[in-house]
């Protein structure tokens, strides 16, 4: 053995050494305020359409919260169609959604989304185009 650092056994010390910088980059990442992976600030969206008629569907439809959006062509009745949205901590934060019905466009406005806090909403839109909700503060299920 030549003892260079190739071959040298290493203590035990410089072993942990990884270790013990992973875990202070997890507590940094805890503590630093915003940190969007570690908060909770998702606001879950279910949309359900409840029309009698089996062959109406919404089209064009948005939700909207904070500066997160999610489009998508159609959705048709019975369906259930689950958004997970991230606002931005210093976004406007409302909560919008906007869709076509017999080619009316109709809008729902939702409840302020407070920062820091996940929220948990159902829109069910009816055969008319009329749009309730209900939610909640996380942890909570709807279902």
């Amino acid at each position: 053995m030549r003892g260079d650092c190739s071959t040298r056994p290493r203590p035990f010390a410089h072993r942990l050494a990884p270790f013990a910088w992973s875990a202070l980059l997890v507590l940094v990442s805890l503590s630093v305020p915003g940190c969007r992976i570690w908060g909770n600030d998702v606001v879950k969206v279910r949309v359900v359409f409840s029309s009698s008629s089996a062959d109406r569907r919404l089209t064009d439809l948005t939700v909207v919260a904070g500066g997160d959006k999610y489009s998508w062509d159609a959705l048709p009745t019975g369906t259930v169609r689950n958004i997970n949205l991230l606002p931005g901590p210093r976004d406007d934060r409302q909560l919008l959604f906007s869709y076509t019905l017999d080619g009316r466009q109709l809008y729902w406005d939702g409840p302020k989304v407070a920062a820091g806090a996940g929220y948990e909403i159902e829109i069910t839109v009816d055969g008319n185009g009329h749009a309730t909700s209900r939610h909640c503060l996380l942890p909570c299920d709807l279902k």
